[in-house]
């Protein structure tokens, strides 16, 4: 119980500011997700900030430029980051930025592929809660991240777990990874570990002309979140909450993934839950754009030009509803205040 109560006292700020926009209907970006630095010692072909990556004109955000950035959006009344890359631990200076984040209040996450893990213990002891990428076993894992990633990555998470940190092992959905065999060991995996297990699709617009077998069929999507809901029901720590799950299971428009404005008419009201990424959540890119999400990735203004408040209000105005991917789900039942979901989020990141 020490867990959820620690958690919950350390978000406090984000749960302020959540009840703040629900009661005044204020657009609040309680959550951030900042992409510190384009740099990466791997090459996922399917990460949604390539662009950044693979951008050699693009020069590499100060630690000024940084810390200027999160006085924005706490004075926008953020008080949740998630701090992302590239790689966040590849910078020289990320235990500085995570020492001024943490001065400032912020509830604080990390994602990492675990390769500087061991360098950056003493300053990721700071985070509420860490998330290492890892794609199912070394087969699965290493098409997708690289050859012989998955040693590395395996020995990051037993680390950090051996070191005390609040650990969540995260992997991307897709024909490699939802493989029986890779969903066992990772399952299988997690348990040994005490640590919890979830999976997000890809939304990167043209996935499938850059590997036409990434993706699964809508067919193979529900199989998949069904076997995923019956390893819950069976105890494994596995972080999707029945709710995001069974509202997977009854998505209103079988043949596309994301409902738009226009789409309301055609569905019923209580089919779909409406997404509050843009609404309260929004990514920070490390050339300085802000975007809704990954499936909106290039659709922004640049707080660089514009300032932080100007470029979220750009986002105030989305013409889509709501989205059937698991990892927006979830982010949205969540900092929706769904009550299940708020409950299975403080048990699953205490």
């Amino acid at each position: 119980m020490l867990g959820p109560l620690k958690t919950l006292y350390r978000g406090r700020g984000a749960a302020l500011a959540l009840l703040k926009q629900k009661l005044t209907g204020r657009r609040i970006p309680v959550r951030v997700s900042f992409l510190v630095t384009k740099r990466c010692n791997l090459r996922c072909f399917y990460c949604y900030a390539m662009d950044v990556i693979e951008n050699k004109a693009l020069q590499e955000p100060s630690l000024a430029d940084l810390t200027g950035i999160l006085d924005q959006i706490h004075a926008a009344g953020c008080r949740w980051i998630n701090i992302l890359g590239g790689e966040p631990l590849i910078r020289k200076d990320i235990d500085q930025f995570i020492d001024y984040a943490r001065a400032k209040g912020f509830f604080l996450e990390l994602t990492t592929n675990g390769f500087y893990v061991r360098q950056h213990i003493e300053a990721l002891r700071q985070l509420d809660h860490l998330c290492i990428s890892l794609d199912g076993n070394k087969e699965a894992n290493d098409k997708g991240r690289g050859k012989d990633s998955f040693e590395k990555i395996v020995d990051a998470i037993e680390f950090a777990v051996a070191e005390g940190l609040s650990v969540r092992v995260h992997a991307t959905l897709c024909r490699r990874t939802m493989a029986q065999e890779s969903l066992t060991f990772l399952a299988g995996f997690c348990n040994r570990l005490g640590v919890r297990l979830n999976y997000s699709e890809n939304g990167l617009p043209g996935i499938e002309q850059m590997d036409p077998d990434f993706l699964l069929s809508e067919e193979e999507t529900m199989a998949f979140y069904r076997s995923y809901k019956d390893l819950k029901k069976r105890g494994l720590p596995i972080v999707s909450s029945d709710v995001a799950v069974a509202y997977a299971d009854k998505w209103p428009l079988p043949d596309r993934t994301t409902l738009y404005q226009k789409d309301l008419p055609q569905v019923p009201a209580d089919s779909y839950y409406p997404c509050q990424l843009g609404r309260n959540q929004c990514f920070i890119s490390a050339d300085g754009n802000v975007y809704p999400c990954t499936k909106k990735w290039g659709e922004g203004k640049n707080l660089y030009e514009v300032g932080f408040q100007a470029a979220w209000d750009h986002l105030a105005d989305l013409d889509c509803v709501a989205c059937k991917e698991l990892g927006t789900i979830e982010q949205s039942v969540i900092l929706g205040l769904q009550p299940r979901a708020v409950l299975n989020g403080l048990l699953n990141f205490g």
